[in-house]
């Protein structure tokens, strides 16, 4: 019998990367304390927070969902090739190396003084106090007896060479290894961003470039480079020697032999973060503490949860139909 009209609902479902739900997490929480801290007052640029925010989560979402369209979308145009087949590559290297690119707009969303966001005043002191009580020195300034231009000229090399380990590993992990080598490793890199970054607004500091520059006899020029592109506050813990750690890691899973020539440089790059003067002591070990557990973790989390599939309904149109 004819029952008038209906509510019909429709269903839409997708699929969240693990990389993903690790990025969307950290600024959703992100703009939550912004919300509840960043009130009047506080010189925070309310646009950079939330551009930042909104950039890379709807760029996640957008490319998610594109990339289903283009797999569900039927063709039939006879005379071309298939546009499935021929789009498809394309998104999946956007999509695969998307991560790399959301760590980036997470530590960028923390230019200024967006690190004063939950503690107003640097650490400092405390970091100093901590350095003094567990290595009985100031381990940057104790360094100076041993400068020299040429290992100075060899330091800048390994930490200015920082941005380009994850890359390096990554290329060949994505080209020579299965992908799903290469998923595990953009887990760990943002399971790590994530406590890395949350680091910085719970322990704000500067670093001993600065707050110890009274102590310093010697001149180590300028780092032009890094101070051009880094943010004020990343010093507490130390992402320099964390990521560091942890990429070395995969590159040990992968590539015995891509892991020896790295050794060099990542070994240099833990030293240099103190030598220069960029990082005390303590943001160093911790640094190196949490590489392992974060690949532990992201080990985990990888296993047990690589893709989130969510669905929710969408009210529907009424529609006429039988009882």
């Amino acid at each position: 019998m004819y029952s008038g009209w209906k509510k019909v609902d429709s269903q839409v479902s997708f699929t969240l990367r693990l990389e993903d739900l690790v990025a969307i997490s950290f600024f959703l929480i992100y703009l939550i304390a912004f919300a509840i801290f960043g009130g009047p007052g506080k010189d925070l640029p309310v646009w950079q927070v939330i551009g930042s925010g909104v950039l890379a989560v709807g760029l996640l979402l957008s490319i998610v969902l594109a990339r289903q369209a283009i797999s569900l979308q039927q063709y039939s145009l006879q005379s071309k090739p298939d546009r499935k087949d021929s789009i498809s590559p394309y998104a999946t290297i956007i999509r695969d190396w998307l991560p790399f690119l959301t760590i980036l707009a997470m530590y960028y969303s923390l230019w200024g003084d967006i690190t004063h966001i939950l503690v107003p005043r640097d650490r400092d002191a405390a970091l100093i106090a901590w350095d003094q009580r567990l290595f009985g020195m100031q381990a940057s300034v104790a360094l100076q007896r041993y400068t020299h231009p040429i290992l100075t000229a060899w330091m800048k090399f390994a930490y200015n060479f920082h941005p380009f380990n994850v890359p390096l590993v990554g290329l060949f992990v994505y080209l020579r290894r299965p992908r799903s080598n290469f998923r595990e490793m953009m887990a760990g890199l943002m399971v790590i961003g994530f406590f890395g970054y949350f680091g910085y607004l719970l322990v704000p500091a500067v670093g001993p470039l600065y707050t110890l520059k009274n102590y310093y006899h010697v001149d180590l020029g300028s780092m032009q480079f890094m101070d051009y592109v880094k943010i004020r506050r990343d010093v507490f813990p130390s992402l320099h020697a964390g990521i560091a750690f942890l990429v070395w890691i995969y590159a040990y899973r992968n590539s015995r032999l891509l892991f020896l020539i790295l050794s060099p440089l990542i070994l240099s790059l833990w030293v240099s973060t103190v030598y220069l003067r960029q990082h005390y002591l303590i943001d160093v070990v911790v640094g190196l503490a949490l590489a392992p557990l974060c690949v532990l973790l992201a080990d985990w989390l990888f296993k047990h949860h690589a893709d989130v599939r969510l669905s929710f309904s969408i009210p529907g149109e009424l529609r006429s139909g039988p009882r």
